[in-house]
């Protein structure tokens, strides 16, 4: 896609579609490699200094890549683990590990759907949409 496709207004849960896919990461970041792992502080980035391809993938890179150190070494024991949640009006919850992993999935999979709508309304025939046809490329 051309840029300005990418960064264009679309009226959606973010603006655009650079700004929906950095909230997913952003998601990531903060539920796996923060909530999870003890560091309460929400990872806040500025979506325009985003402003090409590669420092996306950069930043995508580094978020992933903590995430899937800390995954790969889960035990059942740890999906277990309890976890204070703190809500945005101050309040707590007690949550396991095993709650916040599904949680992000919903958050990436409402947000991926968003996503594959958008492309369709361009026109765009978007990337996989099947775990299957993904497994056996």
């Amino acid at each position: 896609l051309p840029w300005d496709e990418v960064v264009k207004d679309r009226c959606a849960s973010f603006p655009s579609l650079r700004d929906i896919y950095l909230h997913c990461v952003t998601v990531l970041d903060f539920y796996v490699n923060n909530v999870i792992q003890g560091d309460t502080n929400y990872p806040r980035i500025n979506t325009d200094d985003y402003d090409n391809i590669e420092k996306i993938s950069i930043y995508t890179e580094q978020v992933e890549s903590k995430a899937n150190a800390y995954l790969s070494k889960i035990t059942p024991e740890e999906l277990s683990r309890k976890i204070e949640r703190k809500q945005r009006d101050g309040s707590s919850i007690t949550v396991t590990v095993e709650d916040i992993l599904i949680d992000f999935f919903q958050e990436e999979t409402h947000h991926r759907g968003e996503l594959i709508a958008l492309l369709w309304q361009m026109d765009v025939r978007s990337p996989h949409l099947s775990w299957s046809r993904y497994l056996n490329k």
